[in-house]
């Protein structure tokens, strides 16, 4: 059994049992179950759709008869980042070798600037994730690294993936503490912290451990396990913590993107540039149904270290064209007057 985070969702990747003798009033029983996690279930929105589709649930002879109305119902209960996978959609997420499973974070170096580049990454093969927290690891135990007076980092064109990847990859950047927020629809907070290049949510370290229990209801009667992820960057390189960090975005920056722009939000000597983000805030959870079939699901919002949520597109500090260079060149120009004269830290 394994977790991948895709999107900034927390996706099963497990063997489904085929529905069995409790047939499909189970099923479509289960399913709802799940659904009453959503942060939009508490709205008059959701009472609608849940009518509409509720006969047609009750009706189905087969799951695959659910499939269209648990649809709708998903983004009834999540908004639109939420959806609704068929078993061979949910399978085809996981193959090996998808092109969203290769990337890895890169650098550049221009004078005494690092530009680091963090791309849309998602896998659930420890292989893949290995290769990509082992690049940003390589990136920042090197001398030309640690020389760096401050650097830029560019999720102007990653349209998600797994957020606690990315946040690891540019640890040796933020600050030790809480650096990010999520708030469920009832008001409960929870904290994802750093530690030198580690990670904790709610002060469980992310190594298997099953950071859901207790504490989501219907998704922990559903079995959420926990995620399966390297809490760490490999090799424990140096931390640049302190340094001046300016972030690129764009609208393309979707979901775990704008978890690594929340994650810099507040900490000093940090400014985002850019156009606005694409407004994929919130938080999501994953679970499977008997056949293969799976719910993803937002939970919570986003919200950065001083607990100002977003349910919305994130604004850049500094307003610039992503697409011409405008914004890289003020983001360059920002950091090289907040770095010391003469210093590379």
């Amino acid at each position: 059994m394994t977790v991948a985070i895709v999107g900034g969702a927390m996706l099963l990747s497990i063997a489904a049992a085929p529905v069995g003798d409790s047939g499909v009033r189970a099923y479509v029983d289960r399913a709802l179950s799940g659904l009453q996690v959503g942060y939009y279930v508490d709205t008059p929105e959701w009472d609608e759709a849940l009518a509409e589709e509720l006969p047609v649930l009750r009706a189905a002879e087969v799951p695959s008869d659910t499939y269209a109305a648990l649809s709708r119902l998903s983004r009834a209960a999540g908004g639109r980042h939420s959806h609704f996978s068929t078993p061979v959609q949910t399978a085809s997420a996981t193959q090996p070798d998808a092109p969203w499973s290769r990337t890895t974070p890169t650098v550049r170096y221009d004078g005494r600037l690092g530009i680091l580049t963090i791309p849309g990454f998602s896998s659930v093969h420890a292989d893949d994730q290995d290769r990509y927290l082992r690049a940003a690891s390589e990136i920042f135990d090197s001398a030309q690294a640690r020389s760096a007076c401050g650097w830029v980092v560019d999720v102007g064109q990653n349209d998600g993936g797994s957020p606690w990847a990315m946040i690891l990859a540019a640890s040796p950047l933020l600050d030790d503490g809480t650096v990010e927020r999520f708030r469920t629809r009832d008001g409960r907070a929870s904290a994802v912290r750093v530690s030198g290049t580690s990670l904790s949510w709610d002060g469980r370290r992310w190594d298997g451990l099953p950071v859901f229990a207790g504490r989501f209801g219907a998704l922990d009667r559903l079995g959420l396990p926990g995620l399966v992820i390297a809490p760490e960057l490999p090799g424990a390189p140096t931390k640049l913590a302190g340094r001046p960090v300016a972030l690129l975005q764009s609208t393309r920056s979707a979901s775990a993107a704008e978890m690594v722009l929340l994650a810099f939000a507040g900490q000093t000597r940090t400014a985002t540039f850019g156009s606005e983000s694409a407004g994929y805030t919130t938080v999501n959870g994953g679970f499977l149904l008997p056949d293969g079939a799976q719910v993803t699901l937002s939970f919570a919002l986003m919200g950065d270290r001083d607990g100002t949520f977003f349910e919305g597109a994130i604004p850049p500090d500094h307003p610039a064209d992503p697409e011409d260079g405008s914004a890289l060149d003020a983001a360059r120009s920002w950091v090289l007057q907040q770095c010391p004269s003469g210093s590379g830290g």
